[in-house]
């Protein structure tokens, strides 16, 4: 009833729907889409009839047919009401501009106390990059699926990692979200952006042998008790380690209790020996201080970074979040992942898409690992088929284990093969091969 034409050429050339109106005299109309995909055109191609045949049967439209003719662009809707399958949209008020629209939601979450201001800053910069990319006075209701999209490509070809693209795809989403939620928009157009987060590419870890160097390598025990918060404990710096007091140290159970500013929650993190040496060392100099970490947050990266070339490491990128990592992948590796997720603050799904690493000690375990059982001796196989060796090798006395009864077989079965004369006169006329039961005649007389 409907086709897909191409006007132009290219490979994303201006698409558009040809049907003939059977109640109009036969004519044969055109409905421009613009540059859009297979997908889309395929979909509108399929309201098209549908509005179509509702019209010429004049019958109601179906559910989903008339929401998609209400959450479709003002531009395409008027096309279509043009050709006379639907009635012209009634006005409404004028939409809020881009800018007008995202600067209300964002003064709005400013004021929200339980919204982190880092959550706030990185939504800043999305919604920068979207007032930058469609324009300040552009209303909220004219952006497309399509448009959309090709903002996110915009952001791939600029460079942006795509972790940072996810991000501020999962922005856009929650801005134009609140909007559908107030009837500004019928529908969200970031909605189906992949968005979703991806783990790290970076799977440096740092062992027990760096570990120790940095340490040593520390100016004073507030920092050697910093590093070893984040590598022995698995907590976030500066949001986790500047929070603790001496309150959290449960010294009898060797427990500490953690707050988590980015998810509001607290754990409970057991305290390994070698960190319950630090806490005492720096209690010992806490100075009636009620914090455990006195370390200013400021420039902590940099100082981090004398300490990490005095002791001789190889740098890394995320400076604390790989000592973080490296702390689960330590305890992963002898303690249940549900445990473990659970001392360092996050679902089992997480661990082990961002943080649980397999370590060098892990390869090389494995690979040196036996995972199949010992197959049995080629001799000690040879004696029992014969009927010769089995009664021998079971009156072994118990002080010769296994191996060393495989090997004087072997050395037995290699005596006989070097006397291979003898070894064919013991043999009489059956042969070599075992006899076959139900013939009279065992071997051939020829």
């Amino acid at each position: 009833m409907a086709s897909i034409v191409k006007i132009g050429s290219g490979k994303r050339p201006t698409r558009a729907i040809d049907f003939v109106d059977a109640t109009d005299q036969r004519k044969r109309k055109r409905i421009r889409l613009g540059k859009v995909n297979n997908k889309e055109a395929a979909e509108t191609k399929l309201r098209i009839e549908k509005l179509l045949t509702a019209k010429i049967l004049n019958q109601s439209l179906d559910n989903e047919t008339a929401l998609w003719l209400k959450g479709i662009p003002d531009t395409i809707y008027d096309r279509i009401a043009k050709t006379g399958l639907c009635a012209a949209r009634l006005p409404t008020a004028d939409s809020p501009s881009i800018e007008g629209w995202i600067c209300k939601y964002l003064t709005e979450r400013k004021s929200d106390r339980s919204y982190k201001s880092s959550s706030y800053d990185r939504l800043r910069q999305s919604a920068d990059r979207i007032i930058a990319y469609f324009g300040k006075l552009t209303p909220v209701d004219s952006i497309t699926p399509n448009d959309a999209k090709e903002w996110r490509a915009s952001m791939i070809t600029e460079g942006l990692a795509e972790a940072t693209v996810r991000l501020h795809c999962r922005n856009a989403k929650t801005v134009f979200a609140e909007a559908t939620e107030r009837e500004l928009i019928s529908r969200n157009p970031f909605a189906k952006l992949k968005s979703s987060s991806v783990a790290a590419k970076n799977d440096r870890l740092i062992d027990e042998e760096e570990t120790v160097r940095l340490l040593d390598a520390a100016p004073n025990v507030q920092w050697r008790l910093l590093i070893a918060l984040a590598r022995l404990a698995g907590l976030r710096v500066p949001s986790e380690s500047h929070s603790l007091t001496w309150d959290c140290v449960d010294w009898s159970d060797e427990k500490l209790t953690v707050y988590a500013p980015k998810t509001d929650t607290t754990r409970i993190v057991p305290i390994v020996p070698e960190l319950y040496e630090l806490l005492l060392d720096a209690s010992e100099q806490s100075d009636g201080s009620v914090e455990l970490i006195t370390l200013s947050r400021n420039n902590l990266h940099r100082d981090f970074h004398k300490i990490i070339r005095r002791a001789g490491v190889i740098p890394w990128d995320d400076l604390w979040q790989t000592l973080r990592r490296s702390a689960e992948t330590m305890f992963a590796e002898e303690h249940p992942q549900k445990d473990v997720s659970a001392w360092i603050g996050h679902s089992v799904a997480v661990s082990l898409k961002h943080y649980a690493k397999p370590s060098e000690a892990q390869y090389k375990a494995a690979s040196s690992r036996r995972v199949l059982s010992a197959p049995k001796s080629a001799a000690k196989s040879a004696a029992v088929r014969s009927g010769t060796g089995s009664q021998h090798v079971a009156t072994e006395p118990n002080g010769i284990d296994e191996e060393e009864l495989s090997a004087q077989t072997k050395t037995r079965m290699v005596q006989r093969v070097a006397s291979p004369c003898g070894s064919l006169q013991e043999m009489g006329r059956a042969g070599i091969e075992p006899a076959t039961p139900g013939f009279s005649v065992l071997c051939s007389t020829n």
